[in-house]
Parts: C-alpha cells; sequence; structure tokens
C-alpha cells in the first residue's frame, strides 16, 4: 500500500481539506431520544456518568431496545445542511454507525438500522442528497467495535464484560466481512464520500486495516481516512485538546491505538475507577478530559515545520461536556470559546470539528443553534482570515494567535490591548498595509524601534473597537522579490531530549532504583550474620549482577526504541554502527554477559582476591552490595541505551 508521505508528498488531495478548516460533527441515533451519550452507558456505565458529565443511567436490555421508539418527525436534512452553511462550517461528518452497533443508514446484514425504526427513512441517503444540493461535502464516521453483533463479540453476555471485542473467536472473521459490507455500501451508495472517519479506540491491528483502506482506496482514491484504524491514514484526530505547543508534526509512525495493550488498559482502567483510592484521582482524569484539557494521545510537534513534514490534522470537540444530545446539559462553551478554539486550531494548521447532537426529534437544541448563529456572524465578516490560511513562523501571541496566507498575516486578537497599541514582534518583511477586516479600515502602524527589535510593529489601535469573540486584523507584507517571503522553517522536534540527556536520565533513575532495592534486601538479610564469606558473597553479586544487567538492558532497549520512535529522543549523530541481536531478550542477554563477566568477575570478586579478603563484614556488604547493584543498573541502562542509539539500522 502506498504510504502517507508518498500520497502527500504532491499536496494535491488535502487541498480542499485544508482549506475547509471548520466542519460539523453529528452524533446522533436512537440513544437521543432518551437523552444519554451514544453506546458508552452500555460498555462502561460508570466511566460513561464520570466523563460526559450525564447522570442519567439506561440497562442494556431497554438500550437495545430504543430504535423501537425512534421515530425523529423533525429531521430535515436540507436544514441541517443549511444551519451549517450559515454557520461557516466547509463540510459534515455524520455517525453512521456508533459502537452500539446500531445503524443509521440501509445497512446490509442487518435489521439493526434506521430503515426499521417506526421513522422507516435512511437519514444518510437524505444527508448525502442534501450536501450534494448544496455542495456541502459529507464524511461518514463508522465505528468498528459493536456491541450487537455476535461475531464481534459474544452477545449472551453483557457489554460491560466483553466490549473491547473477541477477535480470536471463530466468528471474529464473520464480523470483518459485515464491517466490509459496510464501508463499501457507504463508499457507493450515498454519493461523493469526503472522508471515512474510523474510530477503533484501541488495538486496531484487530480489524485487519489494511482491508479497510485498499477497500476505499480502490473505490474512490480522493476518500480520506482518520487515523483511528492503524497506519497509512490523511490526518490524525486529537479529541478534545488542541495541541499548544508548535504545529503538528508528521512521524511516519503508526498512530496511537495499534497496540494490542490497549483492550486491556481499557478493562484496567474502569476497574480501578471502582476503587476508592484511584477514583477521585480518575474522575480528575476524566474532568481534564471534558474541559480539553487532556492531551489523550501524544502529539509530535515542530515550531515552524515545512510543508512535507506537517501533519494534517483535525480536533474534534464538543460544545458542551457530552457528544450526543444531552437534555441536562450544564457546561455549554460560550460563542467565543467556540470562535477562539477554530481561531487556535486554524493558527496551528488544523481544522476544526464541532460536535452538534441533535435531539430525539431531529432537531438542533437551540443552545446549539445560537452559537452557530454567533460563529457564522463572525465568520462572514472575517472568513478571510479563516479559510485556506496556514500556520505562520509564529503562532501564539500574548494576546492572541495568527495565521498566514500568501503574503499576508492574519492577527486574531484575543485579549485587547489596554493601550491601545498592538506590539507585533519577528515580521519577516516590512508591513505594507495594515487593516481591520471586519471593515476594511486602513489601520496605522510604525516601527518598534523602542520596545522591539528589527521587524517588530505597533499597530495603533486608539480609533478601533475590538469585537467581542476575537478581533482580526490583517498585515499585508511587502512584496520580497526573488524570494518566499518567510523565513526558513524549522524542523526542531518540539519536547524531544538529546540523546545525551536521554542516556543519563537512564543511567541516574537506575541506579538509584537498583541501589535502594538491592540494599534494603541486603541489610535484611545479612543484618544478623557478623560476616559474609567470599565465596558466598561472591556467588549473591553474580546472580544479583546478572538479573539486574538483563532486565535492565532489556528494558531498555525497548524504551529507547520507543522513545527513537516517537521521536521523543533523538538520535545522535555517528557514524559507529554495532552488529548486535535484534530481539531486545537477546540483546539483554549479551549485555547481561558483558556486566557479570566485567563487573562481577573482574571488578568485584578479582578486587576481593588482590585484597586477600576470605571475608567481608556484614555492614561492609551492605555497602558493597548497594553500590555495585546501582552501578550494574547504571551500566546495563547505558549499554541499553547506546546499542540502540548505534544500531546498524534503526528500529533493528
Amino acid at each position: 500500500m502506498e504510504t502517507t508521505a508518498a500520497r502527500f508528498a504532491p499536496d494535491t488531495r488535502r487541498k480542499a481539506y485544508d482549506d475547509a478548516r471548520f466542519g460539523l460533527f453529528l452524533h446522533w441515533g436512537p440513544y437521543s431520544a432518551a437523552g444519554i451519550e451514544a453506546s458508552w452507558p452500555i460498555m462502561a456505565p460508570e466511566i460513561a456518568e464520570a466523563v460526559f458529565r450525564i447522570d442519567r443511567k439506561i440497562a442494556e436490555a431497554d438500550y437495545v431496545r430504543l430504535p423501537d421508539r425512534f421515530d425523529p418527525v423533525g429531521f430535515d436534512a436540507d436544514e441541517w445542511v443549511r444551519v451549517a452553511k450559515d454557520a461557516g462550517m466547509r463540510y459534515i461528518l455524520f455517525t453512521a454507525k456508533h459502537h452500539d452497533g446500531f445503524c443509521m443508514f440501509d445497512a446490509p446484514g442487518t435489521d439493526y438500522k434506521i430503515t426499521k425504526t417506526p421513522f422507516g427513512r435512511d437519514v444518510c441517503k437524505e444527508l448525502a442528497v442534501a450536501c450534494e444540493k448544496a455542495g456541502m461535502p459529507l464524511g461518514f464516521y463508522y465505528s468498528p467495535p459493536d456491541m450487537h453483533h455476535p461475531g464481534y463479540r459474544d452477545t449472551s453476555r453483557p457489554a460491560t464484560a466483553n466490549w473491547t471485542g473477541e477477535p480470536k473467536r471463530k466468528e471474529w472473521a464473520s464480523y470483518l466481512d459485515y464491517m466490509e459490507s459496510h464501508v463499501r455500501a457507504l463508499m457507493t451508495g450515498y454519493g461523493k464520500v469526503h472522508a471515512i472517519w474510523f474510530d477503533a479506540l484501541v488495538n486496531h491491528n484487530k480489524y485487519d486495516p489494511a482491508r479497510f483502506k485498499r477497500l476505499i482506496r480502490e473505490i474512490d482514491p480522493d476518500t480520506l481516512i482518520n487515523d483511528r484504524l492503524g497506519d497509512d491514514y490523511d490526518f490524525i484526530t486529537p479529541e478534545q485538546f488542541i495541541p499548544k505547543a508548535g504545529v503538528p508534526l508528521r512521524t511516519g509512525k503508526p498512530p496511537a491505538g495499534v497496540d494490542p495493550g490497549g483492550d486491556a488498559f481499557f478493562r484496567l482502567v474502569c476497574g480501578a475507577y471502582r476503587l476508592p483510592l484511584l477514583h477521585g484521582w480518575l474522575r480528575g482524569v476524566f474532568d481534564k478530559y471534558a474541559e480539553g484539557g487532556l492531551e489523550l494521545t501524544k502529539v509530535l510537534q515542530a515550531p515552524y515545520p515545512s510543508p512535507d513534514r506537517f501533519q494534517p490534522w483535525e480536533t474534534c470537540m464538543t460544545m458542551g461536556s457530552s457528544w450526543a444530545y444531552n437534555p441536562d446539559e450544564k457546561a455549554w462553551k460560550s460563542p467565543s470559546a467556540l470562535i477562539r478554539n477554530l481561531l487556535s486550531v486554524v493558527a496551528r494548521g488544523g481544522n476544526y470539528l464541532l460536535a452538534v447532537g441533535p435531539t430525539g426529534l431531529g432537531t438542533f437544541p437551540p443552545e446549539a443553534v445560537e452559537r452557530l448563529q454567533r460563529i457564522g456572524a463572525w465568520i462572514r465578516a472575517n472568513g478571510d482570515a479563516v479559510f485556506g490560511t496556514t500556520y505562520a513562523p509564529r503562532q501564539v501571541y500574548d494576546w492572541g494567535v495568527a495565521a498566514r496566507k500568501d503574503g499576508t498575516l492574519y492577527l486574531h486578537v484575543f485579549d485587547w490591548p489596554t493601550e491601545g497599541v498592538l506590539r507585533v514582534a519577528g515580521l519577516p518583511r516590512p508591513v505594507a498595509a495594515a487593516r481591520l477586516l471586519r471593515t476594511g479600515q486602513a489601520l496605522p502602524f510604525e516601527a518598534d524601534a523602542e520596545h522591539g527589535a528589527e521587524g517588530d510593529v505597533r499597530i495603533l489601535l486608539q480609533e478601533v473597537s475590538p469585537d467581542a469573540e476575537s478581533t482580526a486584523i490583517a498585515l499585508d507584507l511587502a512584496a520580497a522579490p526573488g524570494t518566499a517571503g518567510w523565513p526558513a522553517y524549522d524542523d526542531a522536534i518540539l519536547g524531544a531530549r538529546t540523546a545525551g540527556k536521554y542516556l543519563r536520565t537512564q543511567m541516574i533513575n537506575s541506579f538509584w532504583i537498583n541501589a535502594l532495592i538491592n540494599g534494603l534486601l541486603a541489610w535484611l538479610t545479612y543484618r544478623v550474620h557478623p560476616d559474609v564469606p567470599f565465596l558466598d558473597a561472591s556467588i549473591d553479586l553474580w546472580i544479583t549482577i546478572a538479573i539486574i544487567a538483563f532486565l535492565t538492558s532489556w528494558l531498555h532497549v525497548l524504551d529507547a526504541r520507543g522513545k527513537l520512535d516517537k521521536f521523543q529522543v533523538r538520535r545522535p549523530a555517528s557514524n559507529r554502527r554495532w552488529r548486535l541481536p535484534k530481539g531486545a531478550g537477546t540483546r539483554g542477554l549479551l549485555l547481561m554477559l558483558l556486566c557479570v563477566v566485567g563487573l562481577g568477575g573482574f571488578v568485584v570478586s578479582g578486587g576481593l582476591l588482590l585484597l586477600g579478603v576470605t571475608s567481608i563484614g556484614a555492614h561492609a556488604y551492605f555497602v558493597l552490595k548497594t553500590l555495585c547493584t546501582g552501578v550494574t543498573g547504571a551500566l546495563a541502562a547505558a549499554l541499553g541505551v547506546l546499542s540502540v542509539f548505534h544500531e546498524q539500522e534503526a528500529g533493528t
């Protein structure tokens, strides 16, 4: 299959996506009639209540029967699209199937679908027709997890027991065939599909990602695919947060969620939430998620990456605390907060996918409509500063954010300067003109020679009143013949430690962990002995050194590889490449032998023999073992890390 890097090389497929910047995310289904979150109340009810702040509970049997009374007579696809367009949104993403397995389209192979409800109409079809008429791109959210299908899990058991799926059952293959029939139906029966937005949660590989991506590429190579079904994706999807250290950077590595241990991790969190000692801490973590302060997945970032290294991205975010309709919602974000979120995303080159949960009748909640109208009014006056823009050399200022397009720098001023003077630092070229975007009013400006450096300007705003949400100012920069006009790209990786710092940290940590643990064991074991015979001391040290050296080097080989793969540590420049075993365990055994022979044999036993020691006092042995095991830990950590730094080929 073609790699993401190769497909993005000409940059043709994603231009419309990059220019769009703002989309509508619709979570809607029978659960909306009950005013509960989608799927999670039957998968992990206690977690759902904490994360989405919905107090309503429902039994699984009652949840499964919700389609029997789902009759959204107020649904009007044309009205939905009109509201989205008026809000300035450039694409729509609709939940065709969530984790509960209910299909909002006329899905093959099941009666658990919208066309078998009292409503009886294919809402995906109607929405596709409305979007085509309005020229609005439409994509579909599709969940690989499926609580309803007996091939995904044993449905005779409660969903809480096996909601992560059971891929080792023989029925799993039938479920993947069922999935394929759905994806094929969505790709061929609903017009042009802007994107397929998978939400596989974790352990993506159990769904055979290559199979589904090959299917989508064969039907329509222009359909975009997100990162929640393994590698070969078009864009990443941070959830409920905005990467704020810099601009997302493409790694070429598989996304978070591929690890098969993720299923067990989810079950562990659900179990830990019931423990009194962990309940409060996890509740705080869930609160951070709801408030947009939890970085669920690590997003590698750079200050100002070149276009070929930029990672296309889209953050999906709720208007309140829940994705679906919540009649008791209390945490609605203000219009100002939503607009500033949009601009903060755009300033970093991303798209903002804002969620609305329609009611059980199929209408948008009035609180959502009010906010969309406010956003739309702001965009109509300032849209040039949003659509088609990209990240500037500097994205964040103490007063707001900035984005660029061609030779114009757009300033989004969140915090109005009290003295009426806006200072802008580090401009690459002189300013030719400054204007208030909503009116076109020219703004006076001058070089900031007194407070700044070359390239700094002061924009005089004494005669301007600020917008309530954000004030957009356009700076047209003077032409620079023969140059691109913007500074050279900076691909430094934010947050990535140097190899030397990482190595020192691992050595120090390993020294203290091993010294303290083994020193304590030595004291507990030998404190009642007057002395320790030389042979006993040597054997004890050799065995301890062997165990520590193997485990420490093995673990540090794995850790160092992971850090390098995720670009969290910078590989040192070196012409030396070591030929070592590929397997971490085998390499650990080799490094263990070096430590045992070198440290245990020559240094410790050899030193004691040269000193003519036949026995050693218990207190002296406690000191010796503490130092020896600490040094062993540090040495094994160093050898493990260095062996990865100097591998003949990265990842081998």
